[in-house]
């Protein structure tokens, strides 16, 4: 039996959908989209349910709903979960079994999006899910952990997930 096609895409919100402020909270960032987010998005949009998966500290739910907002992707986007409402932080995999059942699909029908090694894509391959490197010029090989993909900008990601999206009509 083969595995489940792709019906939901996990992206993490800092350095991965928006540009990230080191040593600002997110409602001290200015709210810029990392380049070809939001074409993404609006591509991805009508073929995948989306989620944010997003280590907080400070900021909740609430207050990522309103960053999305502000940076215009939050049309694009079904669920977030954050670490500090849910309880548990990525690379924990509850946290995308979590993101999973709030975009009322099967875990193994989501893959992750994410810039970092030790959290992102360590945490999806935990969970049993694809977990795609966006690897920046600043990005840290971690020993151990091999992204399913790596990609250095979010317009190749559609090369990659094309061929895996489910079969119209599963949203």
């Amino acid at each position: 039996m083969s595995a489940p096609r792709i019906a939901g895409v996990l992206f993490d919100l800092g350095d991965t959908l928006l540009v990230e402020e080191p040593g600002k909270h997110l409602w001290e960032m200015t709210l810029t989209p990392v380049a070809h987010a939001l074409d993404l998005l609006r591509w991805l949009r009508p073929r995948a349910r989306i989620g944010v998966v997003s280590n907080t500290v400070g900021s909740g739910d609430a207050e990522v709903w309103q960053v999305l907002e502000g940076a215009a992707l939050r049309p694009y986007v079904d669920a977030i979960v954050t670490s500090r409402d849910f309880g548990a932080a990525k690379p924990d995999p509850a946290i995308f079994r979590e993101a999973a059942r709030r975009l009322d699909l099967a875990l193994q029908a989501t893959c992750m999006v994410g810039d970092r090694l030790d959290t992102d894509v360590a945490g999806a391959l935990a969970a049993g899910i694809p977990g795609i490197w966006l690897r920046h010029a600043h990005g840290r090989m971690v020993d151990g952990i091999a992204a399913s993909h790596t990609i250095t900008d979010l317009s190749q990601l559609r090369d990659w997930i094309d061929p895996r999206l489910a079969e119209a009509g599963v949203l």
